[in-house]
């Protein structure tokens, strides 16, 4: 992100990264581990023939003992007839009238979910345990927490009990703010300036080592009354907690809002127009490879009111780019962890697939922290300042130059046509985020250019390409757009090439575009 920050130093006041939203799945998993669930039934002596009779009178048992919770708290309680109605909002509402501290209220809707039933096996002429997707009534919790601020947590009503957990990182930071008495201002889920953001990071940073099963465990036994059965059948052993999802974001906060709606537009128009699927790989430290699998997909929205926002998506997981205020947010959500590795537990040097543990809570910070930061360098080619606006007339200038020391003499190379179908083919090309770690070689480029059909493969002799990309990388070297890798045969876009290419690139798309429209 160094990249990003030095290009924009002048606008920017400072940069806070952490946890966005987390979403946290509590199982019970030995209703699901072998005949476990049949040694629970058997345990309240209950025949798989009277199990949706016996489920149906546990269910009303949790229906009053939160009917007893309302009675007692005398919080909010409201049934949504309707999915359209937002949840969130209506809970700030309470908390601006009356300012509670602890449970602000309660919401029930009919909602879809996994949940065990008896069938018969016509195959094996036996009731059996099946999951099948349905629907059941669903709690929703919302507490205003004095650590972690405004929160809810949603509880099935039918077998196996599954609680959902919903927390806020920016919720949290400005509650611990607040605590310590550190000035700041925010805007809707973000702090848009801060009095001292070494401290505000170190709290951000805390957040992911909190004794999360500790504080969910917590929270289980308030709102499921039939727990405590649950944890005297099977030993003790309740829910197991692992992350749904997480949203990790980087807020680059500028001095003034009009310096980032000046910007936006350009970040939108380059991320929609030049940042292509082997950019989406690169972003999430992928290289592109014969055997990479998934699709890269990014988009662009307008969402009234609130300005554009682009996404790009690879194996379930996503990077989105959008502004709030004076703050503009990169924000990685993983919703597929196995895209990533971890270090394996077993062996420290071997690494494995990421998987769902909220021990892994910390890599994933340090996966999406890596992500935004890939993302956020990508984008510092975009302003085009008088300087690039200069070398880009250079460019298309000749130019005498010695290619390596142990030249002694100055060779001529003439300029780029800059909007020539083949130079604008040759430097999407190279500009290619597959690019970015590794640098590419004649070979590959050769490949690129039969592919975009610059060169027509049966016209020239292998040799003879090999010659003329030389001739070419020869000449984009003479220009000053790429550098030699030490030591390889590899050669990489240097930081001014890409500024320049980008432009280029960013000009050409733009009058493509209009020429179809």
């Amino acid at each position: 992100m160094e990249k990003f920050i030095i290009q924009f130093k002048e606008n920017i006041t400072g940069v806070l990264r952490g946890i966005d939203r987390i979403m946290i799945k509590g199982y019970i998993k030995d209703f699901y581990h072998n005949n476990s669930f049949y040694y629970f039934l058997n345990k309240e002596q209950v025949q798989l023939k009277d199990y949706k009779e016996y489920v149906l009178k546990t269910t009303s048992k949790i229906k009053e003992s939160i009917e007893c919770i309302i009675k007692q708290t005398g919080c909010h309680y409201q049934y949504l007839r309707s999915s359209d109605l937002s949840k969130e909002d209506i809970a700030r509402g309470i908390m601006r009238e009356s300012n509670i501290t602890g449970l602000v209220c309660i919401l029930s809707a009919v909602e879809p979910c996994y949940a065990l039933s008896v069938i018969y096996n016509k195959q094996t002429g036996k009731l059996e345990k099946h999951s099948e997707y349905r629907k059941c009534q669903h709690y929703y919790f919302y507490y205003n927490d004095k650590e972690l601020g405004l929160m809810h947590i949603r509880l099935q009503t039918w077998f196996p009990f599954s609680i959902q957990i919903y927390l806020n990182g920016k919720e949290y930071l400005k509650r611990q703010l607040e605590n310590e008495s550190i000035k700041f201002t925010s805007y809707d889920n973000s702090v848009t300036w801060v009095e001292d953001i070494e401290r505000a990071q170190h709290i951000a940073d805390k957040f992911i080592e909190k004794k999360w099963y500790a504080t969910f465990d917590s929270f289980a036994a308030k709102i499921n009354s039939f727990l405590p059965r649950i944890k005297e059948i099977f030993n003790g052993h309740a829910y197991q907690w692992y992350v749904e999802q997480c949203e990790y974001a980087t807020d680059v906060m500028f001095k003034e809002r009009e310096q980032l709606t000046l910007l936006m537009p350009k970040f939108i128009e380059y991320a929609s127009l030049c940042q292509m699927g082997d950019d989406v790989f690169t972003f999430f430290g992928r290289n592109v490879h014969g055997l990479c699998k998934g699709e890269a997909v990014s988009d662009r929205k307008y969402y009234f009111g609130q300005g554009f926002r682009v996404k790009f998506k690879l194996d379930r997981n996503s990077i989105k780019l959008y502004d709030k205020s004076n703050v503009l947010r990169v924000e990685t959500t993983i919703n597929n962890p196995g895209a990533f590795k971890v270090s394996a537990p077993q062996n420290k040097k071997k690494w494995a697939p990421m998987g769902k543990s909220i021990a892994n809570l910390y890599r994933y910070a340090e996966v999406s922290k890596a992500c935004n930061e890939r993302y956020l360098n990508s984008l510092a080619v975009v302003n085009p300042t008088n300087l690039i606006i200069g070398k880009i007339g250079e460019i298309s200038c000749p130019v005498e130059t010695k290619l390596s020391t142990k030249s002694q003499n100055l060779r001529r190379f003439s300029g780029f046509n800059l909007l020539s179908n083949f130079n604008c083919a040759v430097f999407e090309a190279i500009n290619s985020g597959a690019f970015a770690i590794r640098g590419f070689t004649n070979r590959i480029i050769r490949g690129l250019l039969i592919e975009f059909k610059v060169f027509e493969k049966d016209t020239f002799s292998d040799k003879q390409l090999s010659n003329k990309v030389t001739r070419l990388i020869a000449k984009l070297r003479a220009h000053k757009l790429i550098t030699k890798i030490q030591n390889t045969a590899r050669y990489r876009v240097n930081q001014l090439g890409a500024q320049i290419i980008s432009q280029i690139l960013l000009f050409k798309k733009q009058d493509m575009i209009f020429k179809i429209c």
